[in-house]
């Protein structure tokens, strides 16, 4: 979602509320069960930088890294960008300012940072329940689904 934030560079405006629902298009490479809700604030904190706040709920679908079943992730989660019309200075060593987003012909561009802010907050090892039994490494059958007769002692393990 584009935010039009002139009003707020120049100062007639100094917090400006939004709520709405991502598109999957806005949200490309990322699969999901309900799409994204947002609701934030921008808020004008300096001359010509914003303070973006935002809540953001979710299902991601997501492949379980132990059985390859897919399943929904609830997510919900908030988070704070700034915005400036300053380009990234990103020479030597890196600082807080080199973290900003920028604001473009006066819009803020929300679903950028709500895409980034999902990635980081997915599971690292995404798991369809904390007792997953995975596959089985012989004959490749779900093990939440159905036992196998493979007999898992020959299994050696070479590294």
């Amino acid at each position: 979602m584009n935010i039009d934030v002139k009003e707020m560079l120049e100062g007639k405006v100094n917090i400006t509320s939004f709520r709405y629902v991502e598109t999957l298009e806005t949200m490309e490479g990322l699969m999901f069960d309900d799409l994204p809700e947002v609701e934030g604030k921008l808020k004008r904190i300096e001359r010509r930088k914003l303070l973006l706040a935002c809540k953001v709920k979710t299902r991601v679908l997501l492949e379980c890294s132990r059985c390859l079943d897919v399943y929904p992730q609830e997510l919900e989660f908030s988070y704070e960008e700034v915005y400036t019309e300053e380009p990234l200075r990103i020479i030597g060593k890196l600082t807080e300012e080199d973290f900003k987003y920028t604001i473009e012909n006066n819009m803020v561009d929300v679903s950028k940072s709500v895409r980034e802010n999902i990635i980081m907050n997915l599971p690292i090892k995404p798991l369809c329940r904390e007792d997953c039994k995975g596959l089985c490494p012989v004959c490749g059958k779900n093990l939440n689904r159905e036992k196998c007769n493979c007999n898992l002692e020959d299994i050696t393990i070479e590294y």
